[in-house]
């Protein structure tokens, strides 16, 4: 129990280590790729720990079972509506953070012009920071019209879908949770979401997940069947990536139900590396562009300067941005943090004031005398 309500740790670990996923395919297959072989993102798509886009799905599927969990157990209205009325900024406190950061480094150049960095770190930041292209794209335009061209944190193209795929799962919840058919409902629309081949089908899988978690409970069927779950994942990202549906919905959705279910799973990513993997998975999501671009240019430089061969200087780089990575997540979580709890008292705050307002309209529409 955390403020009345209740915590799902494994979430937590299960983001972390996805975390951990995008992070290890941002420096050994995106971003640094020691040759070819590791370049190759068709083939490495099939292996789950360095397959990002995978990892972003579940991403995606944990937010919809977090955002909707408590309202389906409690259908607690007002619950719901301070977690929406706060979305926004629990977004967007940290994302102008790390674009603020992002902004400073290229403007000191400790991230180098586009043509001075190796490929393919020249393809993002190309352009000159400005105060007014800072604050239009990290507080508007990276959810609502994001762009490669002008973003200061290349791994924040998720956030148009997180976005409006959150105030998504709070309409779904808030309308279907009365009907005894709504386990039928999220099943269709999933169904037909995932059709159109898009990533808001991952947070109707979460809504999904999240309610037949409430109605199945912790037993040998669901044990058996996260087990199964798991196998089918992993089966379904073996498939071509290029069948978005089944690899990065199915997968997603596949692998997520398993950690759910499944108490062996589940009871990984309730573990104390698991839970400290969750603390800073938000922060390692957003810095892991920053350390990348800022240290691997000169990075390269000083090892080749060593006499180590391109492809060693590559892997020898890789290994160490890792750790680095993570301290810097470290450091960035006091502004997570604080984006948590911000979010929490203006989200209460609004609602305050919604249930205030309805007081006093109340009050105004009795007839004179009511009240003697």
């Amino acid at each position: 129990m955390q403020g009345g309500a209740t915590r799902f740790r494994f979430l937590d670990g299960l983001r972390g280590w996805a975390a951990v996923v995008v992070l290890l395919h941002h420096v050994f297959i995106d971003g640094l790729p020691a040759n070819a072989f590791m370049a190759d993102r068709a083939l490495w798509a099939k292996v789950f720990f360095l397959n990002g886009t995978l990892a972003v799905g579940v991403f995606f599927v944990i937010s919809g079972f977090s955002l909707s969990i408590r309202y389906l157990n409690t259908g607690n209205a007002r619950a719901l509506g301070r977690i929406a009325a706060g979305r926004y900024l629990r977004l967007a406190l940290p994302i102008f953070a790390i674009c603020a950061i992002t902004y400073a480094l290229l403007l000191s150049g400790l991230i180098p012009p586009a043509a001075q960095r190796p490929a393919p770190l020249d393809q993002f930041l190309a352009f000159t920071p400005t105060i007014e292209r800072l604050l239009n794209f990290s507080l508007w335009k990276v959810f609502v019209a994001y762009s490669g061209a002008e973003t200061y944190d290349p791994p924040l193209w998720t956030m148009t879908y997180e976005f409006f795929g959150s105030f998504m799962v709070f309409a779904v919840v808030a309308a279907l949770r009365p009907s005894r058919l709504r386990t039928v409902m999220l099943s269709v629309l999933f169904v037909v979401l995932a059709a159109l081949q898009t990533y808001f089908a991952l947070f109707v899988a979460g809504i999904l997940i999240a309610n037949l978690f409430t109605l199945v409970g912790p037993t040998t069927v669901a044990n058996r069947a996260g087990a199964a779950f798991c196998v089918a994942g992993l089966l379904l990202i073996l498939l071509p990536n290029s069948w978005f549906g089944l690899v990065y919905v199915g997968g997603a959705t596949c692998l997520t139900a398993g950690a759910v279910f499944c108490a062996p799973v589940r009871r990984f990513f309730e573990t104390r590396m698991s839970g400290f993997l969750g603390w800073i998975s938000f922060p390692l999501y957003l810095v892991q562009a920053a350390v990348i671009y800022a240290l691997a240019p000169r990075g390269l430089d000083l090892l080749a300067s060593y006499g180590f061969a391109p492809e060693m200087q590559r892997w020898l780089l890789g290994v160490a941005l890792l750790p680095i990575a993570i301290l810097c997540a470290i450091a960035f979580c006091p502004i997570n943090d604080f984006a948590m709890a911000a979010s929490r008292r203006f989200g209460t705050g609004i609602v305050a004031f919604g249930d205030d307002i309805r007081r006093r309209l109340a009050r105004r529409s009795q007839p004179r005398g009511a009240g003697a």
